[in-house]
C-alpha cells in the first residue's frame, strides 16, 4: 500500500519548509492542499513557493488557476488523487482542513448537480430559496442555494447524503504530521511574512490581479480586500498592514482550532527542528 505524508499546520507555521526537507529525505513530491495556492496570480500574496525555494523538488496543484476560476473540495480532490497515483513518494502539504479530511477520511457522496438546476436556484431570491429547502438549518445564502440544488436535483435534501459515511477515494496509509506552533509565534511569523511580501511586490501583484477584474477564489486570499482598499486609497498604508496581519493572524487561529479537533491521530510537532523519519 502507498504510503502519502500529510503537512498540516496554520499558515506561517512552516510547512513548506518541512516538506522540502522531508521530500530530500524520501525522494518525495509534494502536492499542494491550499485552496489559495492552486491561483496563479498572486503567488507572493498567497505565499507560494517560489522557484528557488523549491529547491528542484517537483511541485503539483500550485499556480494552476486563473482569476475567474473558482476550486472546490471535490474538484481538488479528483485532481489532487491523480497526481498521488502518478508519484512514488508523495507528500501532500497545506493548511485548508476540508482538503485533508476529504483526502485522508473520504468525502459524503453528494451527487453532481447540472447547470440548468444551478443557474435556476442562482436566479431566485433568497427568500424563495429558504421557503423551498428541506432540513436546512443554514443562513448562509451560498449554503441554502446549494442545498435546495441538491434536493432538487435529488429528491432528497442535502442533511441525508451529509450523514451517510464518506467515502475514500484512494487506497493508501497516510501519516499526517501537524505543526501546531505557539499562538504567540504564530502571530509574530504572520506580521513578519506579511511585511516581507510587501517588500517582494505583493501590492503591484494585487493591483495587477484587480486590472483583470477578478471573481474567482483568488480574491479571497488573506491581504487581497485590505491592499484593495489600500489602492483605492480608502485606507493608509499603515492601517492596511494592520488590518491584514489581523487578518492573517485570526485565519491562523481559525486554522489551528480546526485541525486540533478535526485531524485524527496527527504526530504533532511543534517546530519543523522537531520532526525525523
Amino acid at each position: 500500500m502507498k504510503k502519502i505524508y500529510v503537512i498540516a499546520g496554520s499558515t506561517a507555521s512552516g510547512k513548506s519548509n518541512l516538506a522540502i526537507k522531508l521530500a530530500k529525505s524520501i525522494n518525495g513530491e509534494i502536492v499542494n492542499a491550499d485552496s489559495i495556492q492552486v491561483y496563479k496570480d498572486i503567488p507572493i500574496l498567497t505565499a507560494r513557493p517560489s522557484t528557488d525555494e523549491e529547491q528542484g523538488i517537483p511541485h503539483h496543484l500550485y499556480g494552476y488557476l486563473d482569476e475567474h476560476a473558482t476550486c472546490s473540495v471535490t474538484k481538488w480532490l479528483e485532481q489532487a488523487i491523480t497526481k498521488l497515483n502518478q508519484i512514488d513518494a508523495p507528500i501532500v502539504v497545506g493548511g485548508t482542513g476540508l482538503y485533508i479530511k476529504a483526502l485522508t477520511e473520504g468525502l459524503n457522496n453528494i451527487p453532481d448537480v447540472d447547470l440548468s438546476v444551478r443557474e435556476y436556484v442562482r436566479s431566485m431570491p433568497i427568500e424563495e430559496v429558504k421557503a423551498k429547502v428541506l432540513e436546512c438549518n443554514a443562513t448562509d445564502p451560498q449554503r441554502l442555494r446549494r442545498a435546495l440544488e441538491v434536493q432538487l436535483t435529488t429528491g432528497k435534501p442535502l442533511k441525508y447524503f451529509q450523514t451517510q459515511p464518506p467515502v475514500r477515494k484512494i487506497d493508501a496509509e497516510f501519516e499526517i504530521i501537524w505543526i501546531n506552533r505557539p499562538r504567540e509565534e504564530i502571530r509574530s511569523r504572520c506580521k513578519k511574512r506579511f511585511l516581507q511580501m510587501l517588500k517582494m511586490g505583493a501590492i503591484q501583484q494585487v493591483k495587477e490581479l484587480n486590472s483583470l477584474s477578478p471573481t474567482g477564489g483568488v480574491t479571497k486570499a488573506i491581504g487581497f480586500k485590505e491592499i484593495t482598499s489600500y489602492l483605492k486609497q480608502e485606507i493608509s498604508y499603515e492601517k492596511m498592514i494592520d488590518l491584514a496581519v489581523i487578518a492573517t493572524c485570526q485565519y491562523a487561529k481559525r486554522q489551528q482550532t480546526w485541525f486540533k479537533h478535526q485531524l485524527k491521530y496527527p504526530k504533532i510537532i511543534h517546530n519543523i527542528l522537531d520532526f525525523n523519519i
